[in-house]
């Protein structure tokens, strides 16, 4: 049971299949010395972020999933695919290692407006940057280690196709492995 004051960090996202997850992971583990990052996602975290809500009362979460589910009305399951990889942040130090995602972009563009929507009538205050799908898998390059985005430009990595059937809400458990935990989930009718 939620303590009163509680409260759960959590963001809305598109869950991976496992051999999503899989190829990441295998990937991952085959580039791990040529990159050095301090911090390697759990295989079991990999996502694709729709909206960050940040810290929010877990009464909260039936609330945010009722809007969620009707921000979903006559969204139909979509493909999508994981390939090629890049980085956030400075080119001799990045912050994200990340793989990309490409496929059917219109409809992940449409479902991440209808969720940043239905989230501000619920007092979420929208990104202003604009929306990069992707799928994080390292973070934070390690000082002092000169990196070299030629790795990521020699490589056309191919992680595998899928059809999104679902969004879910995640609660972020700070120092647990796997760090994300499913708290709700929404189905794709169409």
């Amino acid at each position: 049971m939620a303590e009163k004051d509680e409260m759960w960090r959590i963001f809305v996202a598109i869950p991976l299949p496992v051999p999503i997850k899989e190829a990441l992971s295998a990937w991952c583990g085959e580039h791990k010395n040529r990159l050095a990052f301090a911090k390697w996602v759990d295989p079991e975290d990999y996502h694709i972020t729709v909206q960050f809500l940040g810290d929010t009362r877990p009464d909260r979460v039936g609330e945010i999933g009722a809007g969620l589910s009707e921000a979903a009305a006559g969204i139909r399951p979509f493909s999508l695919e994981a390939r090629t990889c890049g980085h956030f942040g400075r080119p001799a130090a990045p912050r994200v290692l990340w793989a990309g995602v490409e496929g059917a972009m219109a409809p992940l563009r449409e479902l991440q407006q209808r969720v940043v929507a239905a989230n501000e009538k619920l007092g979420y205050i929208p990104e202003d940057r604009p929306y990069h799908p992707h799928i994080t898998l390292a973070r934070k390059y390690k000082e002092g280690s000169r990196f070299d985005p030629a790795i990521l430009k020699d490589q056309a990595p191919e992680f595998g196709a899928w059809t999104v059937e679902a969004m879910v809400i995640y609660r972020t458990r700070m120092r647990m492995t796997p760090m994300y935990e499913e708290v709700a989930r929404i189905s794709f009718q169409g």
